[in-house]
């Protein structure tokens, strides 16, 4: 079985799997935590902000990585995108 750029496909390693699950974890929830954060700040301006804020940061993780999960995900891209959410989820808390 090959992908779309004829490179064989190979198992992945359970670490990889567990970057794969919290990076599908993490993506609706740092999204969710945007809009949230930008309706607790500037109500429904703020809302649409962070509609676009969420679908800016996805475009720019899927152009990065070429997928929304890759299949050579690095541990640092992932603890930096948590960070990023732990981020967003202390300003939302603090603001609320």
């Amino acid at each position: 079985m090959t992908n779309a750029h004829n490179a064989p496909v190979g198992p992945t390693t359970p670490a990889q799997d567990a970057l794969a699950a919290t990076m599908a974890a993490l993506m609706p929830l740092g999204g969710g935590l945007l809009l949230m954060l930008g309706y607790a700040w500037l109500g429904i301006f703020g809302l649409v902000l962070g509609v676009a804020g969420a679908a800016g940061w996805a475009f720019h993780w899927r152009n990065k990585h070429g997928a929304f999960f890759p299949k050579d995900l690095r541990g640092g891209s992932v603890g930096g995108f948590g960070a990023l959410v732990a981020i967003i989820g202390f300003l939302l808390f603090v603001s609320l």
